[in-house]
């Protein structure tokens, strides 16, 4: 007798049916059910995972996004105010400069109206100017007859004169006055006082006055493209500048000068300091900014604001008002956004169990897929293989289909941004290269002095301080700090990213190293410490970069004869420029490289040990005049 097998994987057809017919089927729906769960459960990870990771990122970009916006508002409406105080501020400077030196006599009124007319035609913030002398006289300009008037009146009735003047003579320094109301402007203004001296005689006051509306004329043109309402306001309780003060504003006078912010035309920022509806909102520690909500009349307010102190005695608070609903359609895509996910997420659900029910696949590349895809490692994931096994045959096209699912899904998240969160990424390793580099070497000069005494935690301060501005600089033209030696610094450029005009940057970096140094020797004078005397040397040419070390560590760096000039002719500046502050010594290789972009003056030239000729020395002294 002869038996005969069907191929291993391949059942009997008519055996499966009369296995159904007999109701055989348990080990089938248990697998069909282990196997729904299974790739429901998936699924749901997976897609949640990425949905979650979507849903971080979007909703941190859209608060970020409010806070950008609110922080630009913020922002221009201070650069706007600092613009036109800081302009009258200059042109005020500039007519004191030319009186202080005599350039223009302030006894010759015609030249001293042509100065004040000038100086006020160079900025149209400023709505008039006068000089005012001790006894009371005055000479004004300004603008209540275009294109400008100027008459001689006696100001000794004037509050603002007497009170300028006295402080003038107290020994006052330029000063601002609060806002004041001008019956002869008819507008309220800001007012610098300048007193002008010769050879520490009073020769007068300067007054420059500048009108609030036209402060917030230039507000709003500057913010014309925000969602927002900004505002300036003298204190917590009067405001300075707002849209509807560009065009005058009714009920100013002596006694109130700005108007009060409770009874402000604007209900919504008349609203800003209710105290029942007030709620703090943390932001990002930037630029001082402060934000809080407000309901008014309704409406739920958003405000950001932040306090300038650097112009009169009282601070000034800029900021900005937002109504909450300009940012729903924001937060209304980020919810669509959500409620496309979770729906994809129940739809793949619905999908897998339906699938599942009609999958035996083997379980064994199931959970090496499964594997793969808890890993978000999708391109690893292999379509599998169709089967002459209808059961295994459905499986594959279902799990195939699943990936394929995921797969679409992810094409909407940046793939780099899920692999970064979920994976630790390695560093290739750098290959060793010889290329043309320029290399920095610096060192205290005469150290052991300056130490002498010190503690050991003044030692650390001093050199982390030293240290500190040294990499700065460097870094800054894109330089690499290789190592620190004692009390000096090894640099180089061109090294691990190739550069250009790398001994350009390595001049620029080491003349800012001076400037600083300089900078911090007078601070420490000041203080009584001691000045340091520092030398930096400077060459450049062919040297070996690489990673150098052990298996266990290892130290990008660079070698060779470069390296070794370098740190000869940082030693050399102790003979060249024994008393300079900051001596800087270069190579003529680096004089030639930078180009004729720097001063150097001639050193001479010294014998380096293992080269045949000697390396010429120039002492750099500065960026050429042109």
């Amino acid at each position: 007798m002869v038996a005969t097998f069907e191929p291993f994987g391949q059942p009997d057809r008519s055996t499966m049916v009369k296995a159904r017919a007999q109701g055989v089927k348990h080990w089938r729906l248990s697998m069909s059910l282990v196997l729904s769960v299974c790739f429901g459960t998936l699924i749901t990870v997976s897609m949640a995972a990425v949905l979650g990771i979507t849903v971080m990122g979007a909703t941190r970009n859209t608060i970020d996004l409010i806070h950008k916006e609110a922080e630009l508002g913020v922002s221009l409406v201070a650069r706007e105010i600092d613009l036109h105080l800081a302009a009258a501020r200059t042109q005020t400077a500039f007519v004191a400069g030319m009186l202080e030196t005599g350039k223009v006599d302030v006894d010759d009124g015609v030249r001293l109206e042509s100065l004040l007319t000038g100086a006020m035609a160079a900025d149209p913030a400023i709505g008039g100017q006068a000089f005012i002398f001790p006894g009371g006289e005055a000479v004004i300009v300004d603008r209540l007859d275009p294109p400008a008037r100027s008459y001689h009146v006696f100001s000794g009735d004037d509050p603002l004169a007497a009170e300028a003047l006295a402080r003038a003579v107290a020994g006052d320094a330029p000063f601002w006055m609060p806002p004041n109301w001008r019956p002869d402007y008819e507008a309220t203004v800001l007012t610098l006082i300048w007193p002008v001296r010769r050879n520490a005689e009073l020769l007068g006051v300067l007054v420059t006055a500048i009108s609030i509306q036209q402060l917030s004329a230039r507000m709003s043109p500057a913010v014309e493209s925000l969602r927002s309402q900004v505002f300036a306001l003298f204190g917590r309780d009067r405001v300075l500048a707002h849209e509807l003060m560009a065009g005058g504003y009714p009920g100013l006078s002596v006694a109130d000068p700005l108007p009060p912010l409770e009874t402000f035309a604007d209900p919504g920022l008349a609203g800003l300091w209710y105290p029942r509806t007030l709620e703090r909102i943390d932001l990002p520690e930037t630029a001082n900014i402060e934000s809080h909500t407000v309901e008014v009349d309704g409406t739920v307010l958003v405000f950001v604001y932040r306090s300038i102190d650097a112009y009169v005695t009282v601070p000034l608070l800029v900021g900005a008002y937002y109504r909450s609903e300009v940012f729903d359609e924001e937060f209304g895509r980020l919810i669509n956004s959500v409620a496309i996910g979770v729906a994809a997420i129940l739809l793949s659900l619905v999908v897998a169990m339906l699938i599942g029910r009609r999958l035996s696949r083997p379980l064994e590349r199931l959970s090496a897929a499964s594997r793969l895809v808890g890993r978000m490692d999708l391109d690893h994931i292999e379509t599998l293989p169709p089967s002459r096994v209808i059961e295994l045959d459905h499986q594959a096209d279902a799990f195939n289909s699943m990936s394929g699912a995921l797969t679409w899904f992810q094409a909407y998240v940046p793939r780099a941004l899920v692999r970064q969160i979920m994976h630790a990424g390695d560093m290739a390793e750098l290959e060793s290269d010889h290329r043309n580099i320029t290399v920095m070497f610096t060192d205290i000069a005469g150290y052991s002095t300056v130490s002498e005494g010190m503690s050991a935690a003044g030692v650390t301060t001093l050199l982390n301080h030293h240290f500190s501005i040294l990499t700065e600089e460097i870094e800054a033209e894109g330089g690499t700090v290789d190592k620190f030696i004692g009390d000096g610094v090894m640099a180089f450029w061109g090294a691990p990213e190739k550069q250009k005009n790398r001994a350009r940057r390595a001049c620029r970096a080491a003349l800012a190293i001076r400037r600083r140094i300089e900078e911090d020797n007078r601070a420490r004078e000041a203080s009584g410490d001691k000045a340091l005397r520092m030398r930096i040397g400077i060459h450049s040419g062919q040297a070996t970069v690489a990673n150098i070390g052990s298996p266990t560590r290892l130290n990008y760096t660079v070698i060779g004869d470069t390296v070794n000039v370098a740190q000869r002719l940082e030693q050399l500046g102790r003979d060249v420029a024994p008393l300079t502050e900051v001596a800087i010594t270069i190579s003529a290789e680096t004089a030639r490289d930078a180009g004729h972009d720097f001063a150097a003056t001639a050193a001479g030239s010294i014998p380096v040990k293992g080269r045949a000729a000697p390396v010429e020395v120039l002492l750099l002294e500065g960026v050429a005049l042109s």
